[in-house]
């Protein structure tokens, strides 16, 4: 009686396959029925005891897309033109809009006061030295953990 799995010959009577354990057919309309077919070459299978696995992973290939690191300097460009956007560009959205929105409030304010533009000058400079700081960190964090931090 030949095994419907695996395609070995097992001796008469067999209820089981001695190759892979698989249920033989109990009658023999079961067994001429499944000869009609081409059978499927005969694999090898595992040996008894052991479960069949799939093709291991190779070491040091992630199993997701890596995430891309920041650039720097175009954060630090982007703060440049305007306060805000560099923060934007590295995923820190509600700060980014929040330095907008602080920078115009601090224009309007040094406008009024004349000598009150110092205060703008000082925060344009500090949150453009943030960006790129900023940047630096998120990129040294993706290398070690391999996701983004905020």
């Amino acid at each position: 009686m030949y095994c419907p799995n695996c395609g070995k010959d097992s001796a008469p009577g067999s209820k089981f396959c001695e190759s892979c354990g698989t249920v033989l057919p109990a009658d023999q309309t079961a067994q001429a029925a499944g000869q009609q077919y081409a059978q499927a070459p005969p694999q090898q299978a595992p040996p008894y005891g052991q479960p069949q696995y799939g093709q291991p992973q190779p070491y040091g290939q992630p199993m997701y897309a890596p995430v891309p690191l920041k650039n720097a300097g175009l954060a630090a460009v982007l703060a440049f033109l305007w306060a805000g956007l560099g923060h934007i560009y590295l995923g820190m959205i509600t700060k980014g809009i929040l330095y907008m929105i602080l920078y115009v409030v601090f224009l309007v304010i040094g406008a009024l006061t004349l000598i009150g533009l110092i205060i703008p000058l000082v925060f344009w400079i500090w949150q453009l030295y943030d960006a790129y700081k900023l940047a630096n960190q998120y990129n040294s964090a993706v290398q070690q953990t391999g996701r983004a931090p905020w």
